[in-house]
């Protein structure tokens, strides 16, 4: 039974030698460093970059999107301010109301008879 494991251990060896022998000359050939790997946010930081330099290329984004977006968004800030404007007023005027409310509610108090 030892002679089959001694068996065994001496194939699984030299099979182990021969696959190393054949892969030494292509661990070789890789290079000395270690692999630089680019970091998840430098990656994004370069598209960016990128794509900035494309849309500064790009004649029709910068004379016909750009225009068009910002003239939107104008026209959205004003709409918000406006229905700021809008709610400003009706919550004052339901603070006045309820002011007046509670005006009433305090001078028929004072009127009970006694």
């Amino acid at each position: 039974m030892i002679l089959v494991f001694q068996i065994l251990l001496g194939v699984s060896i030299a099979g182990f030698l021969c696959v190393a022998i054949k892969k030494i000359p292509v661990l070789l050939n890789y290079p000395r460093h270690s692999f630089e790997e680019i970091s998840l946010k430098q990656k994004i930081y370069e598209k960016i970059q990128k794509l900035k330099e494309k849309i500064v290329q790009n004649t029709l984004l910068r004379e016909a999107i750009i225009p068009k977006t910002e003239k939107s968004l104008r026209k959205f800030n004003l709409f918000i301010l406006k229905l700021h404007n809008l709610l400003t007023k009706i919550t004052s005027h339901l603070r006045k109301n309820k002011q007046d409310e509670n005006k009433d509610n305090q001078d028929d108090n004072f009127n009970l008879p006694t």
